[in-house]
């Protein structure tokens, strides 16, 4: 459930970021014609891919800790949370051809996976029945 849910904040963070482009150069009205520049792809701030990865991350850990929290060892809850975090940066990987072959429904079709695998995960390892309040 860690990695899904990071992997889910990666993806959404990216989908609000890839909406926030800005173009690299040229009025949006620029004249087209034999001597005009050719349209440029829209960029996305810097700190946008930043953000996601770190929220994600983070993310993952902290579900993955909350969720450890019957197990008394903390070697065993934070190497789970480790697995999360690096299960967070597989899904994080994928968001790149799924941005580049289908640009934001990609991402959106992604982060549903995510929302998917965290329900039925839910599911299975934790039952039916809603968290306690923490």
């Amino acid at each position: 459930m860690g990695s899904a849910t990071g992997g889910a904040v990666v993806c959404l963070v990216l989908f609000v970021f890839s909406g926030l482009a800005l173009p690299l150069a040229g009025p949006a009205g620029a004249a087209v014609g034999p001597g005009a520049a050719a349209p440029v792809a829209p960029l996305m701030p810097a700190y946008g891919p930043a953000l996601a990865a770190g929220g994600g991350v983070l993310a993952a850990a902290i579900v993955a800790w909350a969720i450890a929290r019957p197990l008394d060892s903390l070697f065993l809850r934070a190497a789970l949370a480790m697995m999360a975090v690096m299960g967070t940066a597989l899904v994080a990987a994928a968001t790149m051809p799924a941005h580049m072959y289908f640009g934001r429904a990609g991402l959106v079709v992604l982060a549903a996976l995510c929302l998917a695998a965290i329900v039925a995960a839910r599911r299975v390892f934790l039952g039916a029945a809603p968290l306690p309040p923490s």
